[in-house]
C-alpha cells in the first residue's frame, strides 16, 4: 500500500478580522470639537443678528424711501436668523456618541452647510431680481430696491459665513478620518493536509 501524501494550500479560506476601533475618548473628544466650532459658528451668526436688527430698528423710524424698507427688510431677515441660532442652541450637545453616529453626524453637519450655502445663493439671486424689477415698477421701486438690496447683502453674508463653517467642519473632519486608520483587518490562509492510501 503506497501512501501519497498531498498538501493543499487554501488561501484566505478564513478571514480573522483584528479591529482596533477608535475609543470612547477618541470619538467623546472628537463630538466635542465639532460641537464647540457649531456653538461658535451660531454665536458669530447670533451676533450678526442681534447687531443688523439693532441698527435697523433704529434706522426704520430715522429713514424713508429705499433705506426704510432695506431697514424693514434686514430687521425681519435677521429676525429669523436669532430664532433660528436660539432654536440650535438650546439642545444639549451630544458628546457621548458611538462610532456610526459620529460618522452620521459629521457628515450631515457638513451636507448642511453646503445646502444653506445653495440657499444663501438663492436669497442674493432674488435681490438681484428685486432691484431689476425696481426699474420697471415706478410706484413700488423704493420698496423693491430697499428689500432687494437687504436680501442680496444678507444673502452674501450668509454665503460667507457658510461656506467658512463648512471649511472648518470639513479639516476637523480629517481628526476622524485619522481615527479610522485605526482600524486594521488581516486575514490569515490555512493550509490542510490530506492523506490517501492505496
Amino acid at each position: 500500500m503506497k501512501k501519497i501524501t498531498t498538501f493543499f494550500i487554501l488561501t484566505a479560506f478564513s478571514a480573522t478580522a483584528f479591529a482596533q476601533a477608535p475609543t470612547a475618548n477618541d470619538l467623546f473628544e472628537f463630538n466635542k470639537s465639532r460641537n464647540r466650532r457649531t456653538s461658535t459658528g451660531l454665536k458669530v451668526l447670533g451676533g450678526w443678528a442681534v447687531a443688523n436688527m439693532g441698527t435697523s430698528g433704529y434706522l426704520y423710524f430715522n429713514t424713508g424711501r429705499s433705506d426704510k424698507y432695506f431697514n424693514q427688510m434686514n430687521f425681519l431677515f435677521n429676525g429669523v436668523n436669532l430664532v433660528i441660532v436660539g432654536a440650535s442652541l438650546l439642545p444639549k450637545e451630544k458628546n457621548n456618541l458611538p462610532l456610526g453616529k459620529t460618522l452620521q453626524w459629521q457628515s450631515n453637519t457638513e451636507a448642511t452647510y453646503i445646502a444653506n450655502a445653495a440657499l444663501d445663493l438663492v436669497y442674493s439671486a432674488t435681490g438681484l431680481y428685486l432691484t431689476e424689477k425696481a426699474k420697471s415698477d415706478y410706484k413700488q421701486r423704493d420698496r423693491w430696491n430697499g428689500w432687494g438690496n437687504a436680501l442680496i447683502m444678507n444673502g452674501g453674508f450668509l454665503f460667507l459665513f457658510d461656506t467658512s463653517m463648512y471649511i472648518v467642519h470639513k479639516r476637523n473632519g480629517k481628526k476622524l478620518n485619522k481615527l479610522m486608520d485605526k482600524i486594521e483587518i488581516s486575514t490569515s490562509g490555512i493550509g490542510l493536509h490530506l492523506s490517501v492510501h492505496i
